[in-house]
């Protein structure tokens, strides 16, 4: 017997509870900082945790989502390889597309893949398999292309896990440093998706850390005050004078020119890295179909997605749907609220309710 359909509650103008606040831009006050020093790469990086007095919308990265056509393929290569843990599985079955804003019924299922630390430190990969409808397209290569490039890891010894990678049917697409990690990596790995890596002579021997999710936007400035709004904090600037860090080449021989913005998520350590290039420029588009191969969204907690949705529909925001409750079945994971909106160049973010009490905050 199939299984059931999730329940999938809409939730409509006349129930949401009336939380009406100031416009989140409003609410920002100038926060108290405390600084750390960490040492990545044989570089001592100065990182900053912020302090605000004022509720964030989105307190810390939950999930990102990876869609394949294979997700014991996917799995088994991040657990044997990069050394994650799978640690809940949502079976492959029948459920509304809607919610992912596809008409009718689809199949899928899908995997949560942690690093060692486990699901109350570490965000997780959502290796997502499709069944109907099936997978389409390729995982984004392009560096300039706009869109969730790669997610990156910290490993104690990059010259190793590369070699670990390559076996495994990965492909080096760059051996270099970045701005801010003098030993880096990017690859892309058996299913075309891209993983940088970053040395951290800190971690354990047979573990990972997932670092960070790096995505290419057309314009920085533009998306700032989006990425304010949601309640990601700036960490560092880097001007970018190559590409080599990820491959990047122009065309006509002459330097690829960028810069990179990192931020963070009040409660965890994990980065967004927004990438603009000038030379060559930033173009097209993420991906717009959930089923297609690759990264495809991100979801970041809430302790209240009802109230945040109310919260920024009255300071102009655009969703994609209004929120659903949805049933993660197969897993322990209670009943979750859940509601999508885009970046301003279509990337989606995902506000997933989960109590910041279901969570150990760490800083490394």
């Amino acid at each position: 017997m199939a299984a059931p359909i999730p329940r999938l509650a809409p939730v409509t103008r006349a129930v949401l509870p009336s939380r009406r606040r100031p416009s989140i831009f409003s609410c920002i006050k100038p926060p108290e900082l405390s600084q750390y020093c960490q040492v990545i790469g044989g570089h001592e990086v100065l990182s900053t945790f912020v302090t605000v007095d004022f509720e964030a919308p989105s307190r810390r990265f939950l999930h990102i989502c990876y869609c394949c056509a294979d997700t014991d393929a996917v799995v088994n290569f991040y657990v044997n390889v990069l050394d994650m843990k799978e640690v809940m599985r949502n079976p492959i079955h029948p459920s509304d597309g809607s919610l992912l804003g596809i008409e009718g019924e689809i199949v899928s299922g899908a995997a949560f893949v942690y690093d060692k630390r486990g699901p109350r430190t570490s965000a997780s990969l959502e290796v997502q398999e499709w069944v109907s409808p099936k997978m389409i397209g390729a995982p984004i290569s392009d560096a300039s292309r706009v869109g969730m490039q790669a997610v990156g890891f910290g490993v104690p010894d990059v010259a190793a896990m590369i070699e670990r990678m390559v076996a495994a049917g990965s492909h080096l697409v760059s051996r270099s440093s970045s701005p801010w990690v003098k030993n880096w990596a990017t690859l892309t790995d058996p299913f075309g998706t891209q993983v940088d890596l970053m040395q951290d002579e800190n971690i354990p021997i047979g573990e990972s850390r997932l670092r960070h999710l790096r995505v290419t936007v057309t314009d920085i400035d533009a998306s700032l005050s989006w990425y304010h709004g949601m309640g990601f904090l700036d960490v560092a600037e880097h001007v970018l004078d190559n590409g080599d860090f990820v491959g990047l080449r122009v065309a006509d021989g002459s330097a690829a020119v960028g810069r990179v913005l990192r931020m963070k998520m009040p409660d965890e350590a994990a980065e967004l890295v927004l990438t603009q290039w000038m030379n060559p420029a930033s173009h097209g588009q993420h991906p717009v179909d959930a089923n297609h191969a690759g990264l495809f969204r991100t979801a970041v907690g809430v302790d209240d997605t009802v109230a945040s949705y109310e919260r920024f529909l009255a300071d102009g925001w655009k969703f994609e749907r209004e929120p659903r409750q949805v049933e993660l079945e197969g897993t322990a994971v209670p009943d979750m609220w859940i509601c999508f909106l885009n970046d301003p160049d279509g990337v989606p973010f995902e506000f997933v309710q989960r109590p910041r009490s279901a969570f150990r905050p760490e800083r490394v």
